[in-house]
């Protein structure tokens, strides 16, 4: 579990650029993976440039429905959305 590597504005970047999640702020950032035109996975990140809490790593990693090693590579960078597809269609069967 990187929690330590990672900034909040860190996994937000991320989403952005990677998931095309669009966020509204808030008390937090809200964002929505979708997926032909469907809300997939809903994604709440903190606000700030603070380190992530491990408790709050794992909620963003199941939000997004990944593993923490998942996670982990979502963040790293290796795994693309294409990628991402693919281990949502595992875990949703009607996707």
């Amino acid at each position: 579990m990187n929690n330590s590597k990672y900034k909040a504005l860190d996994v937000k970047n991320r989403c952005e650029n990677k998931l095309h999640i669009n966020f509204k702020s808030g008390k937090e950032c809200n964002g929505w993976f979708i997926y032909n035109k469907r809300k997939v996975a809903r994604i709440t990140v903190p606000h700030g440039r603070k380190n992530i809490p491990q408790k709050t790593y794992l909620s963003m990693a199941n939000q997004l429905k990944l593993s923490v090693d998942d996670f982990d590579r979502f963040l790293d960078c290796p795994l693309k959305e294409d990628e991402y597809i693919r281990i949502l269609k595992k875990q949703i069967s009607n996707l």
